[in-house]
């Protein structure tokens, strides 16, 4: 039954002290040397027969023990309960080290203690200015960013550009205004890296030009908050400099206002959140005699770094600790091994925002969106945690860097192909139970 709906909307900066280290790339040669533009987290509350709180963090992730501590301190201020609140993280490479992501920076906890305190003073905001609103849903084609997955003449994968490589070429957007016309917030979701920026500077990337456009259009009181998108095979295109950088926010500035300014809005929107908490499988452990081989390997790598690039040195030597694991793994014979895995939705009248954690492929979101009855389902990774690369299962027989190699920044062991089938097919019967 739909009834008037509450919203209310916030933001705050969030923009670590320079020097803090930098996360996404490997190698980097130092820590961070400036500021180019601030990093913001943006939260907004729905309340319509149920609450539903999303909030969005210019950062490269966050991992599910600071998600589960956040959550529990905004019910405790709020009354929202938990199992409503979705985190959504616009994964730029240009923020500050998380504990979702090891060996490629270090995490600050003093930072990670101060971001604590203020998304839970965020939520507060958003909750006390709730007040009648209308809403409205679009999806509007935009696209800046290309498949990544490159396909050599042998067959092999590689980053790089794959134009006939799948893609979600569209932006879907929540706009919200106050029941006197003001725009109240605008959320938009849509799949490509935030990797346009490279160096030394912190900065929200794309992500962040795309926010800041909208905000500046349409005056004080509206709040911009980005979703990103399944963008695990995903990147930003072109990449290289701020200019550019700056060019794709207006991009996708430009497709947002035009959905928000067309939709209708409607005051008595339907709200229901639901979750479920998956127990994915994993690969087992190499053999023995292969992990030893690995661990010997990295051992060697992090000898040959010792005095020379910042980066790399912090790199091997995790990749040291991380073949260790490995090996007492390999050497118990553990087999059958899962990790959680929580799926999240909020349906809101017709449309629903998915939310699944880990830099997921974009064929998960196409085949959830062709498999619901809703109008529009957009997914936003990312989501309550980082867990990782989340591939297809054809990926798997492809290899490639999200496959092969990139699960040592995260886990043990990489998920099993079955995890594709269990992903999806729970995140279906979870939206169908929406309705």
């Amino acid at each position: 039954m739909s009834t008037q709906l509450l919203a209310g909307a916030a933001k705050v900066v969030i923009t670590p002290h320079v020097g803090i280290d930098l996360c996404g790339f490997g190698g980097r040669p130092g820590p961070s040397t400036a500021v180019n533009d601030d990093l913001c987290a943006a939260a907004l509350y729905l309340e319509s027969a149920q609450p539903a709180l999303i909030i969005t963090c210019d950062l490269i992730g966050l991992d599910r023990g600071t998600v589960q501590e956040v959550r529990a301190g905004i019910e405790a201020a709020t009354g929202i309960p938990a199992g409503h609140i979705m985190f959504g993280c616009s994964h730029t490479h240009s923020g500050p080290a998380t504990p979702c992501i090891v060996g490629l920076g270090k995490t600050d906890p003093d930072y990670m203690a101060v971001l604590k305190r203020k998304l839970i003073g965020l939520a507060r905001m958003a909750f006390d200015g709730r007040q009648p609103c209308a809403l409205g849903t679009l999806r509007e084609p935009v696209s800046v960013g290309i498949n990544r997955r490159e396909v050599g003449a042998d067959g092999s994968i590689s980053l790089g550009r794959n134009e006939r490589g799948k893609t979600s070429p569209w932006v879907d957007v929540i706009a919200v205004d106050t029941m006197a016309g003001q725009p109240l917030a605008r959320y938009f979701c849509h799949a490509a890296h935030a990797v346009t920026l490279s160096g030394l500077e912190i900065s929200a990337d794309w992500p962040g030009y795309a926010q800041r456009t909208i905000e500046r259009i349409y005056g004080d009181g509206c709040v911009a908050l980005f979703g990103q998108g399944c963008c695990g095979n995903i990147n930003s295109e072109p990449r290289g400099t701020v200019a550019i950088a700056e060019a794709q926010g207006r991009v996708m500035a430009g497709a947002v206002v035009k959905a928000a300014e067309y939709v209708a809005k409607e005051p008595e929107v339907e709200i229901a959140v639901g979750s479920v908490d998956l127990a994915v499988p994993c690969q087992d452990p190499p053999s023995v005699a292969e992990a030893e081989a690995q661990l010997a390997t990295f051992k060697q790598a992090a000898a040959d770094a010792i005095g020379k690039n910042y980066g790399q040195g912090m790199m091997t030597a995790s990749d040291v600790l991380w073949a260790e694991r490995r090996l007492a793994l390999a050497q118990a014979g553990a087999t059958n091994l899962t990790r959680p895995y929580e799926v999240q939705a909020i349906r809101i009248g017709d449309f629903v925002l998915v939310g699944l954690p880990g830099e997921v492929f974009v064929e998960y979101a196409l085949q959830i969106d062709d498999g619901t009855a809703y109008g529009e389902t957009a997914t936003m990774a990312y989501a309550n945690d980082n867990p990782g690369y989340v591939p297809t299962a054809a990926a798997y027989e492809e290899g490639g860097y999200e496959v092969q190699h990139a699960i040592r920044f995260y886990g043990d062991t990489m998920w099993a192909p079955a995890s594709e089938r269990v992903i999806v097919d729970a995140a279906l019967e979870l939206v169908r139970s929406l309705r």
